[in-house]
């Protein structure tokens, strides 16, 4: 291989790789893309700025989560329900072993 073919394919490779021409009706920025730009800066121009305001919790936790209320009654509250539950379900099902067979 000589240098000029050399040359040559160096030249037809780094043309191919030159970005398309600005004024292209295909290039970013044409005025269908400019439009659409448009549209979304005016979405985030709406968009409310700074820190979110604090929101006001209510009912239980308000009561037993936020602030200086808080407390371990939740934990209370949640062993409580278990407890109900599973005494409920044993009950249920000593019930139906008992059903047509003495007490023991």
């Amino acid at each position: 291989m000589n240098f000029g073919t050399v040359a040559r394919r160096a030249y037809s490779t780094s043309r191919a790789a030159l970005p398309p021409a600005i004024g292209s009706t295909k290039a970013i920025g044409s005025p269908k893309d400019a439009a659409r730009m448009a549209k979304v800066v005016n979405f985030y121009k709406g968009l409310p700025n700074g820190p979110a305001p604090p929101s006001r919790s209510s009912g239980y936790q308000a009561r037993y989560f936020d602030g200086k209320n808080s407390s371990m009654t939740p934990v209370y509250h949640a062993i409580a329900a278990i407890f109900v539950i599973s005494y409920t379900i044993d009950y249920q099902f000593h019930l139906k072993h008992h059903k047509n067979v003495a007490h023991h």
